[in-house]
């Protein structure tokens, strides 16, 4: 046999083969037209195939005229929309190789997945890490940062922090709350805000929220023992131990934070909270005092405005802005005829949440404003592009708006007093406030003259405050108390009335 004729058979054997187990491998839609191609083969003659020579003799033409000739098939349209002869293009080359065929088509089958099969795995993906994490944190060791916590809660009794026995002043708000101890919140974005609580029993405990911000509370108890509790982080705080058996009176103010909240309060077991407000306890008259200033450095009980109070036995509700203008502050800068219809500090920076002013009536209202104001004209962040003539024109008029605000929708008859500023920051353009209102016809609308109320450099704060409440207090008295209790008023009524 001819090295040719061998050579020739040995590569048609090996094709047949590679056909035969490359069926196997096919899709069905593939195999039709495989076996169609591979019958015509066998059935066709092998001259194509097999090179002819002149030197050939019959016996091996014949033999080689049996073999079948081998033509791979075609790949199908999806992957080859090309013919053999025309360029492919790079991003649609069809596979190089049989094999590379083989496995785009039955190794790598393509598969249309939709929008709502994503989502639908991205959520139970998102199911599972969030169930692992709960499991892993809840076997996690657990750290009691606060022991007094879980002695709290054994051995005395929650009251949920909107019972109405307890008495709050300022402006408060109550919210469900998830994770609370009681599953309630009262709470407050006003320094300065306090409650008033009768108990039975020997001790009184609190339980804060929000723990982020420092808070600075101020307890008094029986009208007798005050005293300052900085809680450190704590959730649970003692207010008062170790009482005398028997009915108690407290009263807790909060300073220093810009939220402070109220999850719940702890007496001993089997006491509870008495009624504050009845016939032997009635219920007193409120002075609102709003500020644009608020010294958190000073202890709140050793204010003007509160010591006011309590020469009149009367509640302080203080609203004080932290270093706001009146209108149009640059800077973001809150300005105070907005700030003060709101009620809270959060919703002065997102949605507004608007006070709701049914929750009390004051008797008299306080308006100390001016020196933030002119702190920032002095800074030149306010109507620097302004004469000074037309700054105050500017200020004076938007004074004169805010006040309107609270006559047209709020306090259309509560008595106003109009403080000049302690250091003299605005005084004449608030003057001319009172004056032209006052012309206007609302007579409700009082300056008081502050003028050496304490001014001295020798006088320390504690002085000064003490000061400034016992002047103001004789102006404060005819609308606080009967005109036969405020006798020694009338001398001074030339400061009260213009």
């Amino acid at each position: 046999m001819a090295i040719p004729e061998a050579l020739t058979r040995t590569l048609n054997i090996a094709s047949n083969t590679v056909v035969r187990e490359a069926k196997d491998w096919l899709p069905a839609s593939a195999k039709g037209q495989w076996s169609s191609r591979f019958k015509a083969n066998e059935s066709s003659s092998g001259q194509s195939f097999s090179p002819s020579t002149a030197g050939q003799t019959t016996s091996s033409a014949h033999s080689t005229a049996s073999l079948p000739r081998f033509n791979p098939p075609r790949i199908l349209s999806q992957y080859d929309n090309h013919d053999d002869d025309e360029p492919q293009s790079p991003s649609k080359s069809r596979p190089r190789s049989t094999y590379s065929r083989l496995q785009a088509d039955i190794m790598i089958p393509r598969r249309n997945v939709t929008l709502s099969q994503k989502l639908a795995a991205a959520l139970v993906g998102v199911w599972f890490v969030i169930f692992f994490v709960k499991i892993f944190r809840d076997t996690g060791p657990q750290v009691d940062f606060d022991p007094l916590r879980n002695e709290i809660h054994n051995n005395k009794a929650i009251v949920s922090p909107t019972n109405a026995n307890i008495y709050y002043v300022g402006r408060w708000s109550r919210n469900k709350a998830q994770g609370s101890a009681t599953g309630l919140l009262v709470s407050t974005y006003f320094p300065g805000t306090y409650f008033d609580v009768r108990f039975t029993g020997t001790s009184l405990s609190i339980h804060l929220g929000n723990l982020d911000d420092p808070v600075t509370m101020t307890v008094r108890i029986d009208n007798s023992n005050t005293y300052e509790i900085l809680p450190y982080g704590r959730e649970v705080v003692s207010l008062a131990s170790s009482l005398p058996d028997g009915e108690h009176e407290a009263r807790v103010l909060f300073s220093g934070a810009r939220r402070t909240d109220i999850e719940a309060l702890y007496v001993d077991k089997g006491e509870s909270l008495l009624p504050y407000v009845d016939k032997q306890h009635p219920k007193r008259r409120i002075v609102e005092v709003f500020q644009d200033t608020y010294n958190s450095s000073h202890p709140d009980v050793l204010s003007w405005s509160y010591l006011l109070g309590n020469k009149f036995d009367v509640d302080r509700v203080l609203i004080s802005g932290n270093d706001m203008c009146m209108s149009n502050c640059p800077n973001d800068i809150m300005a105070l005829d907005k700030f003060y219809f709101l009620g809270s500090l959060s919703a002065a920076r997102g949605m507004p949440k608007y006070w709701y002013f049914e929750e009390y009536r004051p008797s008299l209202m306080i308006l100390d404003l001016g020196v933030a104001t002119k702190r920032l004209m002095d800074k030149k962040i306010m109507y620097r592009l302004l004469l000074p003539q037309d700054a105050s024109k500017v200020y004076s008029e938007a004074y004169m708006n805010f006040i309107r605000q609270i006559r047209k929708k709020v306090h259309k008859r509560v008595p106003i007093l109009v403080l000049r500023p302690f250091d003299g920051s605005l005084e004449t353009e608030s003057l001319q406030v009172v004056q032209t209102l006052r012309q206007q016809g609302d007579k409700n609308v009082h300056w008081i003259d502050t003028t050496s109320w304490a001014t001295g450099a020798l006088d320390d704060e504690a002085t000064k405050q003490e000061k400034r409440a016992s002047f103001l207090s004789l102006h404060a008295c005819p609308f606080l108390r009967p005109r036969d209790e405020c006798q020694f008023l009338y001398p001074f009524e030339g400061k009260l009335e213009i």
